[in-house]
């Protein structure tokens, strides 16, 4: 039997979602995927396990026969999104805050990049919506679409920009 989740948002707060993943392994629910915002679990033997995120653009054999080699497990693996299980206190998949640091920036700046076109294109959907009176209606759905699209990838901006603040702050 299965049970699912809803994740807190792995860019906006990464942490409980590793903390919820690490609970629900000591009540014997292992993560096994994930489905939209869902994550999907699977009844086993509780155990402890450290769970870590990774936000790769690109998965490539190399890094994940690098994090296994390290102890760590691929639970959710695909580009953009990484899932990592290890044995409780197994060494961090990050060895320096830089890198992660590093990381979180190339993802905060793809996010912004992802959160302007909807933004712009909203704009633009609502301007024509004034303009051509025969797809008033047609121009108004695709805005609202499109805002939705914006929220959704700016979130994730605003969540990546925090955890990129705080990383800073940490490290100077």
């Amino acid at each position: 039997m299965a049970k699912y989740r809803m994740s807190n948002g792995w860019a906006i707060s990464p942490g409980k979602d590793m903390l919820l993943l690490k609970r629900m392994s000591r009540q014997g629910w292992h993560v096994t995927g994930m489905k939209g915002m869902l994550y999907s679990f699977e009844q086993g033997g509780p155990h402890d396990y450290d769970y870590a995120l990774n936000m790769e653009e690109r998965v490539t054999p190399e890094m994940m026969a690098l994090f296994e080699a390290s102890g760590w497990t691929p639970v959710v693996a695909f580009d953009g999104l990484q899932i990592f299980r290890a044995e409780a206190g197994a060494s961090p998949i990050f060895s320096d805050s830089e890198s992660e640091a590093e990381l979180l920036s190339k993802n905060r700046q793809q996010y912004g990049k992802w959160s302007l076109v909807p933004f712009c294109l909203a704009i633009i959907c609502f301007i024509l919506k004034n303009q051509v009176e025969e797809a008033e209606r047609l121009f108004f759905c695709l805005g609202l679409f499109m805002l939705v699209c914006f929220v959704f990838t700016f979130f994730p901006f605003i969540g990546l920009s925090l955890s990129l603040r705080k990383k800073r702050s940490q490290q100077g």
